[in-house]
């Protein structure tokens, strides 16, 4: 529900994310964004020419915050999973936006896929700064660390019997199990190898 006072776009934002959170590109309907946002459908058109224009708008506002939220600092990768898990816990619209902007766009999400590529850019390009502070193994090929740190954050996002079985929502206990455990995780993964012994 968007918020009590807030002008009228930004309430036809709030109610946007939500709704296409919900259903989707194709499923949204722009009258039940209207009606939440309590805004005339002739308003709403004022600010965005079309459906999927308004899409890519909130596509783009998640990313952006997505993208202030989640940073690799201080070289310490395991932290920056557990603030990557903690993201995916409290914005679970965030990763349905861009599973919905895979399924239903032909990929020209400019300027949303540039923040996305800007952001990856930026933590693949630190986890490098890791590696040569000797807190990240060597061996690994920093974009593709990226991408494994990001499935491990998400996992239970996407597991397909948690999301079945109870679309995704726990206890705080197991999430905070689940935390841990992704740091632990990424810890091992990231830890540098060993020297060879030499007899």
């Amino acid at each position: 529900m968007a918020r009590n006072g807030a002008d009228p776009q930004t309430r036809i934002l709030e109610a946007a994310r939500a709704e296409f959170a919900a259903y989707g590109l194709a499923g949204a309907r722009i009258d039940r964004i209207a009606k939440t946002a309590s805004a005339s459908k002739e308003r709403l058109y004022a600010y965005y020419s079309d459906k999927k224009h308004l899409f890519l708008e909130v596509l783009e506002l998640n990313l952006r915050e997505f993208s202030s939220d989640a940073v690799l600092t201080d070289h310490d990768v395991p932290a920056f999973a557990g603030a990557l898990f903690d993201h995916a816990m409290q914005h679970g619209d965030h990763l349905r936006m861009i599973d919905w902007a895979r399924l239903e766009t032909d990929g020209t999400w400019l300027p949303a896929l540039e923040v996305m590529l800007g952001y990856r850019d930026e933590q693949v390009r630190r986890i490098r700064l890791a590696q040569a502070a000797g807190r990240v193994d060597a061996s690994w090929e920093p974009a593709q660390l990226m991408t494994l740190v990001f499935g491990v954050a998400s996992a239970w996002v996407h597991e397909p019997g948690v999301v079945l079985t109870n679309g995704g929502g726990s206890d705080s206990v197991a999430i905070a199990a689940r935390r841990a455990n992704v740091i632990r995780a990424v810890e091992r993964l990231i830890a540098p190898s060993a020297p060879p012994v030499i007899n």
